[in-house]
């Protein structure tokens, strides 16, 4: 299995590398399509062009790290956000009016979506080891199960110790008992007898 992400890493991140320079070099086209949206949240006219020279060097930085197998759940999740709202502004099939363009348009937003399931699997992928999730419920029911021992022995000791406080009580009891019995003698032996 490390063989194959060794491999599929590289070829995943390629298209966001590929698409992220292109962006860069080439924004203006890409910030046409993400103007009615910027315009929506009140933003100025150069904000969408910041946004998608924004949004190429994310592609490119984090399309780099997958490459890399640096990081690879974390630059997955970027690569994934990155890519929603690019496919909204460029594939916006929904909104085409030719048939012709609105059938690539679709075709171009199923293959985004594609990109899109395979970065989450990225995401999802531990290696063969157990997630944290796992790990954090693994270890949460140890706990539950280290601190009910804690308790069963702390219990049993309490009870011990009632028991040894009990007798030692009771002792203490008779012995006192005796002592103010033999101190009544004593003290009724001393008294003239009339």
């Amino acid at each position: 299995m490390a063989v194959l992400r060794r491999i599929t890493r590289p070829l995943l991140a390629t298209p966001f590398v590929i698409e992220g320079a292109r962006a860069l070099r080439s924004p203006l086209p890409l910030a046409a399509g993400t103007g009615p949206w910027a315009r929506r949240f009140g933003a100025s006219a150069d904000v969408p062009l910041r946004v998608v020279k924004l949004n190429a060097a994310v592609q490119i930085g984090a399309g780099g790290l997958l490459a890399l197998g640096r990081l690879p759940r974390t630059a997955s999740l970027v690569l994934a956000a990155s890519l929603v709202p690019a496919t909204l502004a460029e594939h916006a099939w929904w909104k085409e009016e030719n048939p012709e363009l609105r059938k690539d348009q679709l075709r171009e937003f199923a293959h985004r979506l594609g990109l899109f399931g395979a970065l989450l699997l990225g995401a999802a992928d531990t290696h063969g080891k157990p997630s944290a999730a796992f790990r954090a419920r693994t270890a949460t029911m140890r706990g539950r199960k280290k601190a009910h021992r804690a308790v069963v022995r702390a219990g049993e000791h309490v009870h011990a110790a009632i028991g040894t406080v009990g007798s030692g009580a009771s002792a203490a009891a008779s012995g006192t008992g005796q002592a103010l019995h033999s101190a009544a003698d004593s003290a009724r032996a001393k008294l003239p007898h009339h």
